[in-house]
């Protein structure tokens, strides 16, 4: 009884927004960003090909990098930290 009830009542939500759908224009036209340089429009057509990139930075493996990009050797008190999921963090 108390299902086929529930069921028939009208669902109200408990969210009231103000005001309507917010409608969407319809006639975008591409406009001229007050800091772009030389007064460039948005197009794809003057976007840079990825073949001038392609070939720029390619490295074999990160030892032949500067030793501030190289892995550094964990230790112990960071893998028992990653261990017990960052909570012993706030134990310490």
């Amino acid at each position: 009884m108390k299902a086929t009830l529930g069921a028939l009542t009208k669902y109200h939500p408990m969210i009231k927004f103000i005001g309507g759908p917010h409608p969407i224009p319809r006639n975008v036209t591409s406009t001229v960003h007050p800091c772009a340089p030389g007064n460039l429009l948005p197009s794809t057509a003057s976007a840079t090909p990825i073949n001038q990139y392609s070939n720029f930075g390619i490295f074999q493996s990160r030892n032949s990098l500067s030793k501030r990009f190289r892995y550094h050797q964990i230790d112990n008190l960071e893998i028992a930290d990653i261990d017990s999921g960052g909570a012993a963090i706030l134990i310490h």
